[in-house]
């Protein structure tokens, strides 16, 4: 059986939404796991600067001001990644339903095409002879 225009375009427009949604889901995974490994850098770096202050550590004052540059990096990282995630996940989500929605149509689209279209007409009442 041939198929119809409609349920052609629909094959391809959902390819290239899954495609997107293949994209989308990879950067959110990548900056989840930026987001992660920063927030695990500065825990340790933090701990660093407790431990300099705490303890009777010789340290030069070089030193002690690169780690609060590392920290204040670490911290605009960490504030850069939020700010991407956030809204990231409200278009992958968006961009889902959307493909949820497409996907319906075409499934439904498709299923008729094979249903036979046999048409009915009401009897009009006159008798053949």
């Amino acid at each position: 059986m041939k198929e119809s225009n409609e349920v052609k375009t629909l094959r391809s427009k959902l390819l290239g939404m899954e495609l997107e949604l293949n994209l989308l889901s990879k950067d959110l995974e990548r900056f989840n796991f930026e987001l992660t490994y920063n927030q695990k850098m500065l825990e340790a770096t933090l701990e660093n600067l407790d431990f300099l202050k705490s303890s009777n550590a010789t340290i030069s004052l070089n030193e002690y001001k690169k780690i609060k540059q590392q920290k204040k990096l670490i911290e605009m990282r960490i504030k850069y990644y939020k700010q991407k995630i956030y809204p990231l996940e409200q278009i992958l989500n968006r961009k889902e339903d959307n493909h949820k929605k497409e996907m319906e149509r075409f499934e439904y689209l498709y299923r008729m095409q094979f249903k036979s279209n046999i048409l009915e007409f009401p009897c009009d009442g006159r008798k053949k002879a």
